[in-house]
């Protein structure tokens, strides 16, 4: 069985990354312009919606997990 919270962090991550491209300019900037992370900037822009998207499936199946685990731990105690 899949564990939640791995799941959740990982949507957590996708979140991150998916919306990275909103403030990693404004990083890039405070930092001097690095070119690197331009770059990284743009490659996220190009795959934005895909990691949005990722992020969403990837904490509703977290919240799945976690309700199963936790709605099968209350059938075992009441018996």
């Amino acid at each position: 069985m899949k564990d939640y919270k791995k799941t959740l962090s990982g949507s957590v991550a996708a979140f991150f990354v998916g919306t990275s491209c909103c403030w990693m300019s404004s990083l890039a900037i405070w930092l001097g312009g690095a070119t690197l992370l331009g770059t990284f900037v743009t490659f996220i822009e190009d795959i934005q919606l895909w990691l949005i998207g990722l992020g969403g499936v990837l904490a509703v199946l977290s919240l799945y997990l976690y309700f199963k685990r936790r709605n099968e731990s209350k059938t075992k105690t009441e018996f």
